[in-house]
């Protein structure tokens, strides 16, 4: 009986410990990097880094304990603070799947003003785009092209009433496309790139400028991107369409046969082979 009372005892004060340290928590956000990478199917594997400025011994005491002991979104946001504690695609309008939160070291501590430094990945799986949800649309508009479409509305970002969207301060997205894309439309440039280069080709008939560089990961920092649009091309080569074709004719067949009708089919075929066989039997 004294046992039990020691240990409620001592788990009281564990819950103190750590209610005092969230009470006294003081953390921010430095800068927040999304790095976005699409795949060919339209699925997107997305990393997101989360710097945070933590001020303080309790503060850098509550980090330490919950990084011991939690690994969900929730915790972490709650435990924090910040709002900005989640991932930036949003589940309205895409499922999310594969979610980790991997808190990493504390770093670059410094003593005499009382702050450290972490930073906190969450990392996540966005399948293709189905039933209208997704990040990327893929239109095939027509044989072996595919246009790939970013959807504005599925990055959780404020946007303004004019449909502008609005990274804040110390915010960076990257956005990282096939190799073999073609015809990359932005409507909002990316760092670095100089629209008036000659890796932009202007296309009358789509009266677009299209980039035509070699690039493919693009980045955006600390704007407010207009009316964003990112658009590319990807064209399958002729072999691969002949490839996809017999494959897919190879998993009809095996459908075919290892279903219901298969095997009725394959009764069929064996009696009518009995069959023969047992007339040209007779016949000799």
């Amino acid at each position: 009986m004294v046992r039990s009372s020691g240990k409620t005892v001592a788990l009281s004060l564990v819950l103190l410990l750590v209610l005092a340290n969230m009470a006294f928590a003081d953390f921010s956000m430095r800068t927040l990097s999304v790095f976005i990478n699409i795949n060919k199917d339209g699925s997107v594997n997305s990393e997101e880094k989360l710097l945070l400025v933590i001020n303080g011994t309790s503060s850098r005491e509550l980090y330490e304990a919950t990084r011991a002991a939690y690994s969900d979104l929730a915790t972490w946001k709650e435990r924090t603070g910040l709002s900005e504690m989640r991932h930036h695609i949003s589940r309205a309008t895409a499922d999310i799947s594969n979610l980790r939160v991997i808190p990493q070291a504390i770093e670059r501590c410094n003593s005499f003003i009382g702050i450290c430094y972490a930073t906190v990945v969450i990392d996540y799986v966005v399948p293709s785009l189905q039933n209208g949800s997704g990040l990327v649309k893929v239109d095939h508009y027509k044989p072996r092209t595919s246009k790939y479409s970013l959807q504005q509305d599925a990055l959780s970002f404020e946007q303004t009433k004019t449909g502008d969207l609005v990274l804040p301060e110390g915010t960076t997205i990257a956005i990282s496309i096939p190799q073999s894309a073609e015809k990359i439309y932005f409507s909002t440039l990316p760092q670095a790139l100089d629209e008036n280069s000659e890796n932009f080709k202007y296309d009358q008939s789509a009266n677009v400028k299209y980039y035509s560089g070699d690039k493919r990961i693009f980045t955006w920092q600390g704007d407010a991107l207009s009316k964003f649009k990112f658009t590319y091309e990807i064209e399958s080569p002729l072999e691969a369409e002949v490839l996809e074709f017999f494959q897919e004719s190879q998993k009809r067949v095996t459908q075919f046969f290892f279903g219901a009708e298969g095997l009725a089919a394959i009764f069929i075929l064996a009696s009518v082979a009995g069959s023969a066989y047992y007339l040209n039997q007779i016949n000799k």
